[in-house]
C-alpha cells in the first residue's frame, strides 16, 4: 500500500525540468481558462527542531518545492491537497534535505505573499486557498461531471512560474482507497500537482492529483468534488 501511495502522490518538488515542446497550441477556450492557473511555492520546515537544526535553519533558507493551483475566485485558490500539507513521500523528504520520519509544516506563497489554507477535502486531495487579492478574478468556473472516455483533455500546469499545457484523453473512473477518481491519458511532472483539468469546451473536469506508474495513468481528483468544496465554504462564509 505505501508504494501505491508514494506512486499515486505525485507531489512537487525543487527541480522542475521542462521540455519545449510540451507547449501545445493555444486554442480559443484555452485561452480563456488559462489565466486561472497560477503558481504556487512552498517553504518546507520540521514541525519540531533542536538547537542547532534552528540555528541552520536561521541561516539557511528552508527547502522549497512548487506547484499549481487555480482561481476559483479573486481571493480563492483551489490545488492539490497533498501538495500543501507537508504530508511527502519519504524519498521526497530525501530530496528536500529531511530524514524519512521528520514531521513536516510548510509555508505557501502565491507572488510573495503567503496564502491560508482555509478548507481541505483529504479525501478527494483537496484544498481550497485564500490568497492576497488577485488582480483578476479569472474566468468563471462551470464543472464537468460526467466526461465521456476518449474525450479530448487540457491541462494547464504553472510549475515554478512557467506555463505548460498538457493535452490527453479520459479514459474513466479510478477507485483509490474506496475515493472515486478520475483517471486520463496526460504526462506528469513534478509541480503539476494541483493544475486544472477541462475538456474541449473549458469545463472543469477535475484537480491533477498524481501519477499512477504501474497503470501508467494520470490520476485526477473529480471537479464535483470541487465544486462541493468551494459550496460548502461559501456557506460558512456568508453573513
Amino acid at each position: 500500500m505505501k508504494r501505491q501511495l508514494a506512486s499515486f502522490l505525485l507531489s512537487a518538488l525543487v527541480v522542475t525540468i521542462l521540455a519545449p515542446g510540451n507547449r501545445a497550441k493555444e486554442t480559443p477556450n484555452l485561452r480563456q481558462q488559462e489565466s486561472n492557473s497560477i503558481s504556487l511555492e512552498m517553504e518546507f520546515s520540521r514541525t519540531s527542531q533542536n538547537p542547532f537544526q534552528r540555528v541552520i535553519s536561521f541561516l539557511d533558507p528552508e527547502p522549497r518545492g512548487y506547484a499549481t493551483g487555480f482561481l476559483a475566485g479573486r481571493h480563492l485558490v483551489i490545488t492539490a491537497y497533498h501538495a500543501v500539507s507537508g504530508e511527502l513521500d519519504p524519498s521526497k523528504k530525501l530530496a528536500l534535505g529531511f530524514g524519512r520520519g521528520d514531521q513536516l509544516q510548510v509555508r505557501v506563497f502565491v507572488n510573495g505573499c503567503q496564502a491560508r489554507v482555509v478548507k481541505v477535502d483529504k479525501e478527494a486531495d483537496l484544498a481550497l486557498l485564500e490568497i492576497c487579492e488577485s488582480s483578476k478574478p479569472g474566468e468563471a468556473l462551470t464543472f464537468q461531471s460526467s466526461p465521456r472516455r476518449d474525450e479530448k483533455l487540457l491541462l494547464v500546469a504553472r510549475p515554478h512560474g512557467d506555463r505548460i499545457v498538457g493535452r490527453g484523453t479520459f479514459m474513466g473512473a479510478y477507485a483509490f482507497k474506496g475515493i472515486d477518481y478520475w483517471s486520463a491519458k496526460l504526462s506528469a511532472r513534478d509541480g503539476y500537482s494541483g493544475s486544472p483539468v477541462y475538456d474541449e469546451q473549458g469545463e472543469l473536469i477535475g484537480v491533477f492529483s498524481g501519477y499512477d506508474w504501474s497503470r501508467n495513468v494520470a490520476v485526477i481528483s473529480p471537479a464535483i468534488r470541487a465544486q462541493k468544496l468551494l459550496e460548502e465554504y461559501a456557506s460558512k462564509t456568508k453573513p
